[in-house]
């Protein structure tokens, strides 16, 4: 499929209320804040408690050197924060390191170092389009509880745009109004973003053989139809994607997905409604990894639309499910 081709099927979908209609993620992302509830600790979610505090700081690289070190990358030294906020959730307060990288804004949370010696696993979250789960704090806060307790370094990564992951870092307009050459097809923000990766691998000692991605709608679409393209073979791990999905926009791999030395320890988790607006492309893009082989679990809810459930719960499901077996 041509370039064109793809950038005229995503105008098509604009129509019909896709990934890029940011009230429809907004909207859904802000009642998070009141009816779910992180897995594994049954949690109610508690208001967003999220307040600028200070400038100019530092999330302190007290990593410990224990742990398995054969994994770890042995990054020291943390990333200075050009401020910190502060969010609450169920009687818990997290303290969040904003920093910018490539720029991605991220918003990081780091465990108890004195608990939970290095390595960590990396934990990152990508957002929807509109990023208000990014913006108010709400993943940040939902995700924290599991991270914080788990031994993962947490980090919501917001796209170079301020909006959307599948398209260009120079797209201003984040009101839905997309043109065919707003598409980010040659990879910009994936090489961001793995840009992000390995400056946090070399500022803090996380494990190297697995990663732990998530992405909600667009940020699924950008993980599937872009990063795992382009960096599969050396970024690996678990990959959350919910309500979102799609071929890699080349219909193509940037390396062989056929091999299993390659593919390592990456499985895929995909969760969707059968209502959803883009189930032929998530399902496209299903069908086009599992035919490269991945191992990949799918999980279908009945009756729902396009992410009408709570996609952000559902990655802490994934990391916890993935983390425990390793």
């Amino acid at each position: 499929m041509t370039t064109r081709n793809v950038a005229l099927l995503v105008l098509a979908l604009l129509a019909a209320c896709s990934p890029v209609n940011l009230q429809t993620d907004a909207s859904f992302e802000a009642s998070l804040s009141d009816q779910t509830s992180p897995p594994d600790n049954a949690q109610s979610p508690s208001s967003d408690a999220s307040v600028d505090v200070s400038q100019d700081t530092s999330i302190e690289d007290a990593q410990d050197s224990g742990g398995d070190a054969s994994v770890g990358s042995g990054g020291a030294g943390g990333i200075t924060c050009q401020s910190v906020q502060m969010a609450t959730q169920n009687g818990v307060t997290y303290r969040i390191c904003v920093a910018t990288i490539e720029g991605i804004e991220l918003k990081l949370i780091a465990p108890n170092a004195d608990a939970d010696p290095a390595p960590w696993w990396l934990a990152l979250y990508l957002h929807g389009d509109g990023a208000r789960a990014h913006d108010n704090n709400t993943a940040p806060r939902l995700q924290a509880p599991w991270t914080s307790t788990h031994r993962a370094l947490y980090v919501s990564a917001r796209a170079p745009n301020r909006c959307a992951w599948w398209l260009r870092p120079g797209y201003t307009a984040c009101d839905g109004t997309v043109a065919p050459g707003d598409i980010d097809t040659t990879g910009e923000n994936a090489r961001a973003f793995a840009t992000v990766i390995s400056t946090l691998r070399a500022r803090y000692n996380v494990r190297t053989d697995a990663t732990l991605f998530a992405g909600s709608s667009g940020g699924s679409f950008f993980l599937t139809a872009s990063f795992l393209p382009m960096f599969g073979a050396t970024l690996r791990g678990a990959f959350a994607l919910g309500c979102g999905a799609h071929a890699p926009w080349s219909n193509s791999l940037a390396w062989n997905g056929r091999d299993a030395a390659l593919r390592g320890p990456t499985s895929l988790y995909f969760t969707y409604g059968d209502q959803d607006e883009f189930l032929a492309d998530i399902r496209g893009g299903i069908g086009f990894y599992r035919t490269e082989g991945f191992l990949i679990d799918e999980r279908v809810l009945a009756g729902l639309g396009h992410c009408a459930f709570d996609h952000i719960g559902r990655a802490v499901e994934v990391w916890q499910q993935y983390s425990s077996t390793r």
